[in-house]
């Protein structure tokens, strides 16, 4: 029996040492492939003074394999674009080191393969090499308000986070064919144009989130071509001073051009703030309007299958701007002290749903636009705007007369409006105004007024008029005040 735990005991003690071994070689081993991904700068003759251009130095690097490594604490100068190819380099560790950009160029150009359209595993095949390179703790700025940060071209699965920003022309800018980017809780402002601007690519499942992005023209802008599947939550997006005090959106989407799309957005979370400098709005929305029967159909632009929710918009003089957008819901919202109009619809739109939004202005001031404002019709074209409701929202301490749908002056092609539903809300102004609600269009079909509640200084509650009217109900509304 005592032989017996003598062997039980020195069996248990070599298994142990042969373990201790094997688990010693594989952490040794790790360790090893870990410092052998980085690529230290100063090794390829980085001097990180902030005077003396290393540009040399990271254009070497970058002909290495792994993930560039950067000293804390250094200032690299730069005067040329550093190409990375990311089939190679892995990303960029910063170590919160400064990137300063002498000259109008791009800091860093992420170049990938990913050349075909779809991000369906079949279309990525070739591609492993390059999934998820990440950008982290990279702090990039000039002495003028010069330069881009990064440039993303071709890539799949870029990560960027913890990064700062700041003093350039643009922070971000995506080109090309990209799948798959996140860009997360990073610091991106004080740009002379914009913080983030995907130009005119093919951009599909990105995720912007976490970030402070503030202080640029436009803070965030998508301008054509195809971008879908687009996640911006929960950041704080502030704009008014710019550089060239030319401060135009907080956000903008622009479908100028034959077969551009912008769809299948969430933009939730958000505080979207301005301090009454942006010039068309908080967040503003454009397509084109082109006559389907000269371009075909699915190549006319579209902006639409976007939901905004739960976001904050507040210190301007316009929140929202669309014009020719469809498919969208405004819900869940907070607007505070808008000035001219919170939210404004032009040419025309489908499937609009705006419920549950507070719109408010100061207690006891006459402040606070219109809530919402329609401006049919487009020379040239023929419009409509159908299938909208404007349902179970709040506005109130407001001086203006809440809500206004007419043809835009001058404009001979039609312009109908139907299948409306406005009902379940309360309205307050605190100002005499005409109407509270002026609807003056040449066709209205298909509509309900039902169950609001209004409260107001003014001599009229509900105004209708047009050439073409049916199929109209109001009904079970309460009007308080009018005088």
């Amino acid at each position: 029996m005592k032989n017996f735990k003598w062997k039980e005991l020195i069996f248990t003690l070599i298994l142990m040492m042969i373990v201790g071994l094997i688990i010693g070689y594989s952490l040794a081993t790790t360790k090893s492939l870990d410092q052998s991904d980085y690529i230290e700068i100063h090794k390829f003759g980085a001097i990180g003074d902030g005077k003396t251009d290393d540009t040399l130095a990271f254009r070497k690097a970058s002909k290495e394999r792994g993930i560039i490594s950067l000293e804390s604490g250094k200032t690299y100068l730069i005067s040329k674009t550093i190409f990375l190819d990311l089939s190679t380099i892995k990303g960029i560790q910063g170590n919160n080191a400064k990137i300063l950009v002498r000259g109008d160029i791009p800091a860093f150009h992420l170049t990938g393969n990913k050349i075909e359209d779809g991000a369906e595993p079949p279309s990525n095949v070739g591609l492993e090499d390059e999934f998820s390179a990440v950008i982290e703790g990279l702090h990039v700025y000039s002495n003028n308000h010069q330069g881009t940060a990064l440039v993303l071209d071709g890539s799949f699965g870029v990560n960027i986070s913890n990064s700062h920003f700041y003093s350039l022309k643009k922070g971000i800018e995506l080109i090309n064919k990209n799948r798959n980017v996140i860009i997360t809780e990073n610091q991106i402002w004080d740009m002379a144009d914009y913080a983030i601007h995907y130009n005119n690519t093919n951009t599909h499942q990105s995720i912007i989130s976490n970030n402070h992005i503030s202080y640029a023209k436009i803070a965030i802008l998508f301008e054509n071509g195809d971008v879908h599947n687009t996640q911006l939550n929960s950041n704080d997006i502030e704009v008014g001073h710019s550089e060239n005090d030319n401060t135009l959106n907080a956000v903008k989407v622009i479908a100028s051009e034959v077969n551009s799309q912008f769809s299948q957005a969430q933009i939730v979370g958000n505080t979207i703030e301005d301090h009454f400098h942006a010039k068309e709005g908080l967040l503003n929305f454009y397509a084109e309007t082109f006559d389907p029967s000269k371009i075909g159909t699915d190549d006319v632009p579209y902006i639409g299958m976007v939901e905004l929710v739960g976001n904050e918009f507040s210190g301007s003089s316009k929140a929202i701007v669309l014009e020719n957008s469809n498919d969208l819901i405004v819900n869940g919202n907070t607007f505070k002290i808008i000035t001219e109009v919170f939210i404004s619809i032009f040419t025309g739109g489908e499937g609009i749903n705006i419920t549950g939004n507070t719109f408010s202005g100061k207690i006891n001031k006459d402040s606070g636009g219109r809530v919402l404002e329609v401006e049919g019709g487009k020379t040239g074209f023929n419009s409509s705007f159908r299938y909208f409701m404007f349902n179970n929202n709040s506005a109130y301490n407001l001086s203006e007369n809440l809500i206004n749908i007419k043809k835009k002056d001058g404009v001979k092609e039609e312009f109908n409006v139907s299948n409306l539903s406005m009902s379940n809300n309360i309205f307050n102004t605190t100002k005499a105004t005409d109407y509270v609600i002026d609807i003056n269009v040449p066709s209205l079909t298909n509509a309900i007024f039902s169950s609001n509640i209004i409260t107001t200084g003014s001599n009229n509650a509900l105004k209708i008029t047009g050439e073409n009217e049916g199929s109209l109900v109001i009904r079970d509304n309460i009007v308080n005040g009018l005088e």
